[in-house]
């Protein structure tokens, strides 16, 4: 009898435990979600709404995401209107409408850029000069876009024109990866080359490129002189022809020329300039005294010229030298040219002084009117024998047992 109360007990138990945990436990119902829309591509600048059927008195919100950001839009309606700078922008939009902060559907749309609007071109060239001949190329590129900056799609036809010293010529090409582009080779001949696009109806702006020389072909040099004289005052101009490239253009201006000069002593001399409309000068001051140069000009590691050779007669043969009676005061001159006239100012003249056959100084002058005086002080130069070079314009003259008192 106590066995079959405590088993009517605990079935009991079981029962009421079963009932409380049946009215505890609410089993979620499935949330029922229709997309009512149909449409999945749009032109950008579209107006887009997403039309969802669900049970209106529960909340839902539209979670959005594409390449440009994110946003949650909330409607009591179903009805979700896609905000405009998304609607704008070329791509995909991924949507998901979520209840109860869980994800109860979910899809995407396609945008497409709107080839019904305006096209806008972005336009590039590069680089802005180029060297004439068949070897170098400016790039042309085009990125065509819509009115909302996106890019219109691959296969989309470019023309592509320019046109140089009266040819005119168009290219068509159609984009791929979002851009058009076209090389455009140099002509033979320098000048200005002009450059414009074109899609539908819109038009680019123009651009230009410069077409420089080619390099420099090898060239002539002259020289131009008053007379032949090595008076160490006038100048000597050495010119180059016309400098040419391959093609017959005149190189470019500022090309730098470097004349070399090589006398008889085998001393380098150097001359620069640059071209004005193909010519470049080098200037140079003749020699004091008799000498031969031999002279070629370079564009360095371009071109060259042939080689010209320059004779300078002696200005002078000979000069008067006179001491005063201590022989301490020593008057070279008057200096003659080759009329007989009187030297101009600041030719060169040089006493070496010699002591027991040693050399114990040089010194250096200019002249002025013609002459050059020395002033050998006696703190200096003490009383003895002493040896004189005077050199003057190439000539030199030598006086032995000087001596100075």
């Amino acid at each position: 009898m106590r066995i079959r109360i405590r088993h009517i007990i605990l079935m009991g138990f079981s029962l009421l435990f079963s009932i409380s945990f049946a009215l505890l436990v609410q089993v979620e119902k499935p949330v029922q979600v229709t997309l009512k829309t149909t449409q999945k591509k749009y032109q950008a600048g579209d107006k887009i709404m997403l039309d969802f059927a669900y049970d209106s008195t529960l909340t839902f919100q539209l979670f959005l995401k594409n390449s440009y950001g994110s946003t949650l839009l909330t409607s009591s309606s179903g009805q979700f209107i896609i905000p405009e700078y998304l609607a704008k922008k070329r791509g995909t939009l991924d949507y998901f409408l979520i209840h109860n902060s869980k994800c109860v559907f979910k899809g995407d749309i396609s945008i497409h850029a709107n080839s019904d609007t305006l096209v806008e071109l972005e336009t590039y060239i590069g680089p802005p000069s180029i060297v004439a001949g068949d070897r170098d190329y400016t790039m042309h590129v085009v990125a065509p876009t819509d009115r909302y900056d996106n890019p219109l799609p691959d296969s989309t036809k470019v023309k592509f024109k320019h046109q140089f010293l009266g040819a005119e010529k168009e290219y068509e090409e159609l984009t791929k990866d979002l851009i058009g582009w076209r090389n455009i080779f140099a002509y033979e001949k320098k000048g200005k080359l002009l450059v414009s696009s074109q899609i539908g109806e819109t038009d680019s702006k123009e651009f230009s490129v410069e077409i420089y020389p080619a390099l420099p072909e090898d060239f002539a040099i002259e020289s131009f002189r008053e007379h032949n004289y090595a008076d160490g005052n006038q100048i000597i101009t050495f010119s180059t022809g016309i400098v040419r490239d391959e093609f017959d253009n005149i190189v470019a201006n500022g090309t730098m020329v470097n004349f070399v000069i090589k006398n008889q002593e085998g001393t380098l001399l150097k001359a620069q300039g640059t071209t004005v409309n193909g010519i470049a000068l080098g200037k140079v001051l003749h020699p004091s005294y008799e000498d031969v140069w031999q002279v070629q000009a370079f564009v360095n590691g371009i071109a060259k010229s042939n080689t010209i050779s320059v004779v300078f007669e002696a200005v002078l043969e000979d000069f008067e030298v006179d001491f005063d009676t201590s022989n301490r005061e020593i008057v070279v001159g008057p200096l003659r040219s080759f009329m007989e006239q009187i030297i101009p100012d600041g030719a060169l003249v040089k006493l070496e002084i010699y002591k027991d056959n040693k050399r114990i100084e040089t010194k250096v002058k200019t002249s002025f009117e013609g002459e050059v005086r020395f002033i050998l002080a006696e703190g200096f130069y003490p009383t003895g024998d002493y040896d004189f070079d005077i050199s003057s314009l190439g000539v030199t003259k030598t006086f032995k047992n000087i001596t100075l008192q």
